[in-house]
């Protein structure tokens, strides 16, 4: 049998018993919880896929070493300069077309106005004053022609018969006959006074 006693110590007990079963179960919670917050998921590496044209996966670039990535790094500068340097030669080649292109309008033009002063200078004497030159005695027509200007006079002989024409300048003074065959070939070789001021200007 129990004694009076015992009996509170019992009671004691139990109540003890009873209040720590809540507490520890709360503990085992709180515990279990702050081990939860502890633990992060787990994120697999993250990686670049490279697809082909068909849309299959294909392996991307290999990682490289430091020692790799310097090399890329020069090799990217040295095409870069390559590139520029290109450019520049494209750049310079592209002037000198240009300024060839302009030479090459320039020469046409001064050859037109060639044309048209070698036709006008060859149209300038008449059907009429040619024949009428050319039944004249060489002596007779040299006296006449020097008298005339010097253009007018070298587009008669150039009409002429090139024995007829010798035979006239033959008759002339020296220096006139030089003046007026130095007219006839500028006005009738190739290039005329455009050509020859343009071999001027070059030298």
């Amino acid at each position: 049998m129990m004694t009076t006693v015992q009996k509170p110590i019992l009671a004691l007990s139990v109540l003890a018993a009873a209040i720590a079963l809540p507490l520890s179960v709360t503990e085992a919670g709180a515990a279990g919880a702050g081990s939860n917050a502890k633990v992060k998921p787990v994120i697999p590496p993250q990686e670049v896929r490279v697809l082909d044209e068909n849309g299959n996966p294909v392996p991307g670039p290999k990682p490289t070493t430091e020692v790799e990535k310097y090399c890329l790094n020069i090799a990217d500068r040295a095409q870069d300069k390559r590139y520029a340097l290109q450019q520049a030669k494209l750049k310079d080649l592209e002037g000198k077309i240009v300024t060839q292109i302009n030479e090459l309008e320039k020469r046409q033009a001064d050859y037109k106005t060639w044309l048209a002063e070698r036709k006008k200078f060859l149209d300038s004497a008449s059907v009429i004053v040619v024949n009428i030159y050319s039944k004249m005695s060489a002596e007779a027509a040299a006296g006449q022609l020097a008298k005339l200007d010097r253009d007018e006079a070298a587009s008669i002989l150039v009409k002429l018969k090139p024995r007829q024409a010798s035979s006239i300048l033959s008759e002339m003074d020296v220096s006139t006959a030089a003046e007026i065959a130095g007219r006839i070939v500028k006005k009738t070789a190739a290039g005329g006074d455009s050509g020859s001021s343009g071999k001027e200007k070059q030298t």
